[in-house]
């Protein structure tokens, strides 16, 4: 083989090798992409848990976390099936080693029921995805323990499922876990401490291939952070050889990095499937059956093992078995030439870890470019990790930071920016200094807070005077249960300053209270040592942390607040002193161990709601553009919905403006929605029930805050079950379009007809009209989205086939009566007479025959219903006899071409003009507009302004009510006339639509105020006017471009309008045109194109000449007139 040969076989096998991992890394993006649900919704790729497990210290505080726990899968942060339990430690504790079996055996056993077994049977653990959490120690600065500390960030992957919540240490480490560490894990058990603040990479991927072992998350941290913490020793191969805690400068420099980093042990470790049975045998196996339930209940003294610097101390490389077995290495200290006392059952547990689990893989993995903070009690830390979060710097887009967090500031001008308020309600003037944290406090008042300062849990509603509380101090409130059987609740309030530590001793000046030296504190206080310690311990063993600083309780005097402020900036005080001095008094040690986890939760609740229910007020009487949905959600879901029904009949019962009347009444909707929970059928449904009417009826009288109340007395009936509730939904909507139809004839003053010679005695009036085309902008002048937020559409008139598809005509009669014909595509006519009142009083009913016409006799006045006068009567002396009025329209039900509003255009031209009324065009758009409010289909104005103006026009019109429409005419050239002509297109796909559930389904979107849905109104409007310039420049192709956009807009509006069948249609044609959309509100009609070539018919037939035959294509024209009225000579 010569040298050539050669070169080019390296040169294959090269490219083949560059071909093999490019592969495996698309394969590897594949695997990780988000997916889409059966929703439609996007969801970023998750673990597939089997069961997931939380470790805790105490019963009580078990029965609290499940709650936590169920209330993380209702928001979707954990899967439906999968198992959860909270898991109490056994007799104490037994450390994390042998918290985690006792959760493993627990696990067990729930999954052995749930699978059928009468008893234990470690075979389900075989295939099984396993998470344990353990929550860990108790924490000085937040009373819910470290897992629960919450943080300034939201969750996306929460507020996808449609929930707004605080963000907790808890939900940040399941996401971590579920939705980046173990999205790719191989059957088995992960392990994580909820004790620290950890950041992982966006991009992480775990090479799993047949990966057997334990594997540990480990991330860099310096040196002098490590030396407080525990830290791996790594191997080149990437094996663990040692776990140090707390290592001597010598032994961690042999840790260190390329960097100059060590691995710090960051709390999260990986048994694989054969490893997680082993560990599972061990809960029966003595004496490790002494750290589960197991062995409590029979009887054996628990005992405790670290799941670090124990478990997995014996399967690291560089550990020797003397050293590990004798207990010399207890704790992950090496301890050579110390005296080691180990008691035999921790000796013969350590040797059976070692005859078990040694030789097993333990490898390490390392995030480079991760970050780790362990949650120490340091003040200082502490507020450090709320207004600096390590998390801040977190480049994934589901997490998102943010320094207001569900909170209710009256007065936002007094709250530094840099501060962060978290799940709080401050009212009144409450000044927030630099760079400090407000948590779950409720604070009424006058109150400076200084800078770089912590409140946690305060509840001060009557403050008097104004309160000051220094620089860099932490305040806080914590519910306890105190007595022999824990059923004496009370609250204490503590302060300390951010420089304290808790475990420094009252020796050499060490000790600090709220930042200033014991001695100092003494002498303005008049407080001794003998005040706070007993004298039976020494001053290295007092310590600020078990100091009886703060007043629980006294035999007369009510004690608290004003005597723990006073421990700050009080000088001597006789009075003060004394009550301080014979109150009963806990230590932060007595506290910490007296939590009473339940109230402070509920505590947690009910700031949220108070803070959700001033957010609701303020959003609902402003009318911003904030979305509730998600808070109702959380809210229902937290217990809160009967207030929720109250604070939202409160505002729909005091408020002066129909709209935010109307808002309100379908954000009740939401509520009982969110009640139902899903189940008792489809939002969308009639609303016609007769217990409702009453109701109904006052508000057609505008009697509103009587209307809304006897509504809230029907709803009481209808709460018991999914079905009533999603029933009564529907009612609600349906109320709350009578105040939208009230608003929206706010238009009606822009109606103005003069008197003009009518025509003579049977003499047709004619009125012709053009359909419509929607381009760009449709759904943004529909009420209420066009009166809160504006709106643009342009539209073309047009014919079809050089054919105007709607008419009416119109004379007068000599008989008093009025005489209807309808006649639809070529249909037989349907007659009706009315020769009574009475025969128009379903004018309001869109489903009966003529409702259209009725109510167009009456928006034009040219009859007044209801009245005292008899139908005859009021036509012969107005009119000398009566009317007919045929109507036409040669489009087929559900075109999408806007026929009914332009149909009711010329209805009205043609009663006005036979009844010696004239008027202006602006006048007859918003007649329209008028009478589909009259008639109770609502609507907007793009149908009418479309087909009565003729040509390409934009309408538009301001938010804010009343409604006033305005058109733009676009003039177009002669060479853009012809191309329109020659280059759109209709086909008619055979599809009926369904406007009205879609309209349903836009409005209820429209008042959630989704986020997406407000952006994409907006954008609407935006490329409307972008549509405007493209069609002044004469530029098909950028028309095309805007509505291909609009027709992403439409489907992103309202879901489901577009079939599949209209799909199919779609991406026939997309090679062929610049352009297309489905007319109208979409789901069927007439599809729209624009062709990239002349001969736009011919293009768009042979391009659907394999399509079912009841498709039809047509030639549009543009109709440059509009409507057109004539009298018969």
């Amino acid at each position: 083989m010569d040298s050539s040969t050669s070169a080019a076989g390296d040169s294959d096998k090269a490219e083949i090798t560059e071909w093999i991992s490019e592969t495996k890394r698309l394969q590897n993006l594949l695997e990780h992409l988000d997916c889409i649900d059966n929703t439609g919704r996007y969801k970023k790729k998750r673990a597939q848990w089997t069961a997931i497990a939380l470790t805790c210290r105490s019963k009580t505080d078990a029965q609290v976390y499940q709650q936590e726990l169920e209330m993380r899968k209702k928001r979707g942060l954990i899967d439906e099936n999968v198992v959860i339990v909270t898991v109490e430690d056994p007799g104490g504790s037994v450390g994390s080693g042998g918290a985690t079996l006792n959760a493993l055996l627990v696990l067990a056993e729930h999954l052995s029921a749930k699978n059928n077994f009468t008893v234990l049977n470690v075979d389900v653990l075989t295939g099984a995805r396993i998470l344990i959490l353990h929550a860990g120690r108790d924490y000085v600065f937040d009373a819910c323990g470290k897992a629960f500390v919450t943080l300034p960030v939201s969750l996306q992957t929460v507020t996808d499922e449609g929930y707004e919540a605080l963000t907790c240490n808890l939900d940040y480490i399941l996401y971590l876990m579920t939705f980046k560490i173990a999205v790719k894990t191989p059957p088995g058990v992960w392990v994580c401490s909820t004790e620290m603040l950890l950041n992982i990479p966006e991009d992480v991927d775990l090479d799993w291939t047949e990966f057997q072992g334990v594997r540990a998350i480990t991330v860099p941290g310096s040196i002098d952070y490590a030396r407080n913490h525990g830290v791996y020793k790594i191997s080149k191969e990437g094996l663990i050889e040692d776990i140090i805690y707390k290592g001597t400068p010598t032994a961690l420099k042999q840790c260190t990095l390329p960097d100059g980093n060590v691995p710090l042990v960051a709390g999260i470790v990986f048994f694989s499937e054969k490893v997680s049975e082993k560990l599972a045998s061990f809960c029966v196996l003595p004496p490790l059956d002494a750290c589960t339930f197991m062995g409590l209940d029979s009887g054996v003294k628990s005992i405790s093992m670290s799941l670090f610097f124990d478990m997995l101390l014996c399967m690291a490389i560089g550990v020797n078995e003397d050293d590990f077995t004798s207990g010399k290495r207890i704790g992950g200290r090496p301890r050579s030439g110390q005296k080691i006392e180990v008691n035999k059952e921790i000796i013969q547990a350590l040797t059976l870890m070692w005859k078990n689990l040694r030789g097993t893989k333990l490898q390490a993995e390392l995030f480079q470019d991760g970050s780790y903070n362990y949650l120490a009690n340091d003040a200082s830390e502490f507020r450090r990790f709320l207004t600096i979060c390590p998390l801040k710097s977190d480049q994934d887009r589901y997490l998102r930071w943010t320094n207001r967090k569900h909170c209710y500031i009256q007065k936002p001008e007094l709250v530094d920016e840099s501060s962060v308020v978290i799940n709080s309600v401050l009212e009144g003037d409450i000044q927030v200094g630099l760079d400090s944290a407000v948590s779950h406090c409720r604070i009424k008042g006058n109150m400076k807070i200084g800078k770089s300062s912590v409140l946690y849990g305060i509840d001060l509603t009557d403050i008097e005077d104004n309160v000051i509380l220094g620089t860099g101090l932490v305040f806080q409130r914590f519910n306890i249960q105190l007595g022999g059987e824990r059923t004496q609740k009370t609250q204490v309030y503590t302060i300390m300053g951010k420089m304290d530590h808790l475990q420094n001793p009252l020796v050499k000046g060490k000790l600090l209270f709220c930042n200033e030296p014991w001695v100092m504190f003494s002498n303005r206080t008049g407080i001794t040592a003998e005040d706070l310690w007993s004298c039976d311990i020494s001053d290295y063993e007092k310590t600020l942390f078990n100091a009886k600083l703060f007043p629980v309780w006294h035999h007369t005097k009510t004690v608290g607040v004003k005597e723990v402020l006073w421990l700050v900036t009080g000088e001597q005080d006789p009075d003060m002193l004394s009550r301080w001095r014979y109150s009963w008094r806990l230590s932060f040690e007595d506290i910490i161990s007296s939590i009473d986890h339940s109230s402070e939760f509920d505590w947690r609740r009910e700031l949220f709601y108070i803070s959700g229910r001033r957010h609701i007020w303020d959003v609902l009487q402003n009318g911003t553009d904030d979305g509730l949905q998600n808070l109702f959600k959380s809210l229902v879901a937290e217990n809160y919905a009967s207030q929720l029904l109250d604070v939202l009949d409160e505002v729909a019962c005091t408020t002066e403006s129909k709209g935010v009347a109307a808002r309100t009444l379908v954000c009740i909707a939401g509520v009982l929605g969110a009640l139902a929970n899903n189940e008792g059928g489809l939002r969308s449904g009639p609303a016609g029930n007769a217990e409702w009417q009453p109701a109904f009826q006052l508000l057609e009288n505008e009697r509103i805050s009587e209307g809304v109340k006897l509504l809230k007395k029907v709803r009481g009936d209808w709460l018991n079950q999914p079905v009533t509730l999603v029933r009564a939904a529907r009612h609600y909507e349906g109320a709350a379009q009578i105040l939208i139809r009230h608003a929206v004839m706010s238009a009606r003053q822009f109606i103005s007809t003069l008197p003009c010679e009518p025509p003579p005695m049977e003499k047709w009036v004619t009125a012709t009209c053009p359909a419509r085309i929607d381009i760009s902008g449709g759904w943004s002048d529909t009420p209420p989205i066009t009166y809160e937020s504006g709106g643009a559409v342009i539209d073309a008139a047009i014919q079809l086939n050089g054919k105007r598809p709607i008419g009416a005509k119109c004379k007068k009669i000599h008989t008093p009566h009025i005489s209807l014909v309808l006649k639809c595509n070529n249909s037989h006519s349907i007659h009706i007479e009315c020769n009574v009142l009475s025969d128009l009083q379903d004018y309001n009913n869109p489903q009966a025959p003529g409702a259209l016409l009725k109510a167009a006799f009456i928006c034009a006045e040219l009859v007044e219903f209801p009245s005292s006068i008899s139908l005859a009567d009021q036509l012969q002396s107005r009119y000398g006899g009566g009317f007919e009025l045929h109507t036409w329209s040669d489009l087929p039900h559900g075109s999408g071409l806007g026929t009914s509003s332009i149909l009711a255009g010329a209805v009205i031209a043609v009663l006005w003009k036979t009844s010696g009324k004239s008027y202006d065009n602006s006048s007859l758009i918003h007649a329209v507009l008028h009478l589909e409010q009259i008639l109770t289909t609502g609507g907007g104005w793009q149908d009418q302004v479309g087909g009565l103006t003729g040509g390409i026009n934009i309408g538009h019109c301001k938010a804010g009510l009343p409604l006033k429409v305005d058109v733009t005419h676009v003039d177009i050239s002669d060479d853009m006339l012809a191309r329109f002509n020659n280059q759109f297109v209709l086909v008619y796909t055979g599809k009926t639509r369904l406007a009205r559930n879609l309209l349903q389904e836009v409005i209820r979107n429209w008042y959630a105020r989704i986020p997406q849905v407000v952006d994409n109104v907006r954008n609407l409007k935006s490329n409307a006017w972008e549509c405007f310039s493209a069609f002044n420049e004469g530029n098909l192709e950028k028309i095309g471009s805007c509505m291909n956009t609009y027709w992403e807009q439409k489907k992103l509006l309202a879901t489901g309008c577009e079939p599949a069948t209209v799909k199919q249609i779609m991406d026939a044609l997309h090679p062929h045109v610049y352009g297309q959309i489905l007319t109208g509100a979409g789901g069927g009609g007439f599809l729209c194109a624009v062709t990239k070539e002349p001969n736009g018919c011919d293009v768009v037939k042979n391009a659907l000449k394999d399509f079912e035959d009841d498709m039809e294509v047509y030639n549009v024209t543009l109709d440059q007139a509009g409507i057109t009225v004539e009298v018969e000579a």
